[in-house]
């Protein structure tokens, strides 16, 4: 038997297996960008929608501090779950593809090599609540700063 290949890491093997693995890696890289992208742009216009109803929590007393922790408290809780329905929609469609494409591909793919690993699973889940927090504190700056009084005013 010949030892060369034995305790070889399947992303050092040439052809197939050696890309797929480079595949996974990009694709965790494109999930974090697209998470965070995604989530800095959607968090930042919620803030500047909600900009009328902030400025009346300031006039009432609440601070600054206050209303980023209110809108971090959202954000992380509508990331969480966006993270968790992700992994889940994605482990099912995984776990339901594996029989079809071993039949295609002509290899046996059984459910378990079809299950996400680590890397994805953690992407997945914690991601959507970072893209949503750093959209919250960029896009609640510019909502926080302006004259609550002018601000509510505007918006009557």
């Amino acid at each position: 038997m010949c030892r060369a290949g034995r305790g070889r890491a399947a992303r050092d093997l040439p052809g197939l297996f050696g890309a797929a693995d480079l595949a996974m890696r990009l694709g965790v890289l494109v999930l974090a960008l697209g998470a965070l992208a995604l989530g800095a742009v959607r968090a930042g216009d919620s803030a500047r929608a909600r900009i009328g109803q902030f400025a009346i929590l300031r006039i009432l007393g609440a601070g600054r501090p206050e209303l980023r922790r209110i809108l971090l408290g959202e954000a992380m809780l509508s990331g969480g779950v966006a993270g968790v329905v992700g992994v889940l929609v994605g482990t099912l469609l995984s776990a339901a593809l594996a029989g079809p494409l071993s039949d295609v591909l002509g290899l046996p793919i059984t459910v378990m090599d079809a299950l996400p690993g680590p890397a994805w699973a953690t992407a997945a889940l914690l991601l959507p609540a970072a893209g949503l927090a750093a959209g919250t504190l960029f896009g609640s700056r510019e909502a926080l700063r302006r004259d609550p009084c002018l601000t509510a005013r505007a918006h009557s």
